[in-house]
């Protein structure tokens, strides 16, 4: 009995530390091993955190940011009779205005490949789809004073036919101060750290060579 009672102990001993070493694998060190991807990792999520994952702490009182985001696109509108600066073909748009458009949607932390869509306006209908917001941005076609809409500032300068200056405007619709503050920054944050230059250089300088990027410092 006796040997088979320390037999039995013995046993039960070999039995306690293989479990021991089994649950000490299984315990905080050993699941901090093991590859989980967490959600919101990878590349997708990182371009939103570097380009505007503070976007939605910065304008949590913007009507138009809320309906952008709620929606999952932005909504741009570009005129149909600039062809330097934007075009369609080939079922694609392609131009300046588009880059332009790009850096928006990163700025506003969307991604510009799958949350950014066009609407091609003419003259008349540019104004009157800001102010019922079928568009959330206009790029060109539009002055200072058009009623229904608010500049937000050029983003670029061109010279006439006669060398006068023109700006090209980035309209919104009235009213939404901070989403206008947010887009002159993304705009000055652009010509600032290069990417308005490469925009223009691999679309529009060679069809607009005097273009050159705006200041935004004022109102």
């Amino acid at each position: 009995m006796i040997v088979g009672m320390r037999g039995r102990a013995i046993s039960v001993a070999a039995v306690g530390a293989v479990l021991g070493a089994v649950l000490s694998g299984c315990g905080g060190g050993g699941a901090a091993q093991q590859s989980f991807p967490d959600r919101g990792t990878g590349a997708a999520s990182s371009t939103v955190e570097r380009s505007g994952a503070g976007s939605a702490d910065e304008l949590p009182e913007s009507p138009a940011v809320a309906e952008i985001r709620r929606r999952g696109t932005l909504l741009v509108g570009v005129p149909t009779d600039a062809p330097d600066f934007v075009r369609r073909s080939e079922g694609r748009y392609r131009g300046f205005d588009v880059r332009i458009a790009r850096i928006i949607a990163e700025g506003l932390g969307l991604d510009p490949r799958e949350q950014l869509a066009f609407r091609r306006l003419p003259p008349g209908m540019r104004s009157g789809a800001v102010a019922r917001g079928s568009v959330d941005v206009q790029l060109g076609g539009i002055e200072r004073g058009t009623e229904g809409v608010r500049v937000v500032g050029p983003y670029v300068v061109t010279t006439g036919s006669a060398g006068e200056r023109v700006e090209r405007f980035v309209g919104v619709e009235p009213g939404d101060e901070r989403f206008r503050a947010r887009l002159r920054t993304v705009l000055g944050e652009a010509v600032s750290d290069g990417s308005w230059q490469r925009a223009a250089e691999r679309t529009l300088l060679e069809r607009r060579p005097s273009a050159r990027a705006p200041e935004l410092s004022g109102q």
